[in-house]
């Protein structure tokens, strides 16, 4: 699967540090006619549009923005080795981005001198069933299977008028209230696919329409929140202004799993999950703050309703307001006041598998695992 940047011309570098980190990959198996295809510094022309494409919030996209010293787009798994290897030898820190759900950037911004390690050509998956694995699939494996959203179309048996009568009584919504459609319609539909009828194919497109300035923030509510409390809420929202709220429904066979069966542990107990949002779509800085403030502002008026100790928080909705590190040597007490949030009873044990598996840490960030105080 071929870089989509792959076509565009690559500029010779008199970078030492690029020239440097090209022979190195040379060195641990990449190819030389590859290097064009996935090596990019800020000379080359192709840089900027290689860097900007998967830049999510333009909060982290000013011309004030630290920018990397090289950019990686592998489409090999041994190419990804190299990479690793390479900016650990070279003293800079490594950033990996994939998708687009980096809230706040920290996949591809960095006070420091940084690689970005850019996975979007690695993204077709293979599903067994069966098994119950998910391997992904590299330019080398011939039987490329793409995992796409086609098929999946779940309706809902009921009637949507018995729905409404038995299980939303309180609501008082009646069927003209409501629009019924198949699973795969309401994904359409949250995507913002709401004035035409495009295929489901259209989820698979990486490209936005637009791009804004953003805040995201997260909450998890274990308990319902009484009528007054909602109105109270939506009272709040009207005087702030412009910042929002989503209710993820949470139950099921998220529920059936132990907290402790994987890292992600918001499962039995929790009714749903918020996330607060904000958008704005210049880079004036009144309006920026303005923003930033409202979503906090709703974030702490929302206390009373929410989980806590910890105040429950969801790693996808990535929000350094709840803490951060600066990976020095009091990263454990500042990684435990976001890490419980994200993580639980989780936190410990995934500090001490990254003690033991990365024990100089390279792999960090803003909010990385720590690795266990020294003695």
């Amino acid at each position: 699967m071929d870089s989509i940047f792959s076509s565009l011309p690559f500029s010779a570098s008199a970078d030492p540090t690029f020239d440097n980190f090209s022979n190195c990959l040379t060195k641990n198996g990449v190819q030389s006619n590859e290097i064009p295809k996935i090596l990019y510094n800020p000379t080359n022309p192709s840089f900027t549009s290689v860097l900007n494409a998967y830049v999510r919030n333009l909060r982290f996209n000013t011309s004030t923005t630290k920018k990397p010293s090289i950019i990686v787009t592998p489409f090999q798994v041994q190419q990804v080795q190299a990479t690793v290897i390479c900016t650990k030898s070279s003293g800079l820190q490594l950033k990996t981005r994939s998708g687009g759900h980096d809230y706040e950037g920290i996949s591809y911004v960095s006070a420091n001198p940084f690689v970005i390690l850019d996975m979007f050509n690695l993204r077709s998956v293979a599903v067994d069933i069966p098994s119950k694995t998910a391997v992904p699939i590299t330019e080398n494996n011939k039987k490329m299977i793409r995992l796409t959203f086609i098929g999946l179309y779940l309706e809902n048996s009921n009637s949507l008028q018995a729905l409404m009568k038995s299980q939303f009584p309180e609501l008082g919504l009646l069927p003209s209230d409501c629009k019924q459609m198949s699973w795969i319609q309401a994904m359409l539909f949250w995507a913002n696919f709401k004035k035409s009828s495009p295929k489901p194919e259209a989820l698979l497109s990486r490209t936005p329409d637009s791009v804004s300035f953003l805040k995201r923030k997260s909450d998890y509510v274990l308990k319902p929140i009484p009528s007054a409390g909602l109105t109270a809420i939506f009272n709040k929202m009207v005087q702030l202004g412009d910042v929002g709220l989503v209710f993820n429904p949470y139950g099921g066979k998220m529920s059936q799993i132990p907290e402790s069966e994987t890292p992600f542990p918001h499962r039995a107990g929790v009714l749903y999950k918020i996330q607060y949002s904000s958008n704005w779509g210049t880079p004036d800085p009144k309006l920026a703050a303005q923003n930033l403030q409202e979503a906090r502002d709703l974030y702490t008026f929302m206390t009373p309703y929410v989980s806590s100790n910890p105040r429950q928080a969801f790693l996808n909705y990535r929000d350094l307001d709840i803490g951060t590190t600066d990976n020095g040597p009091n990263s454990y007490n500042e990684g435990k006041v976001y890490g419980m949030k994200y993580f639980k009873g989780n936190f410990d044990r995934l500090v001490k598998v990254k003690t033991a598996v990365d024990p100089q840490n390279f792999f960090r960030n803003e909010q990385s695992i720590p690795k266990l105080p020294s003695k």
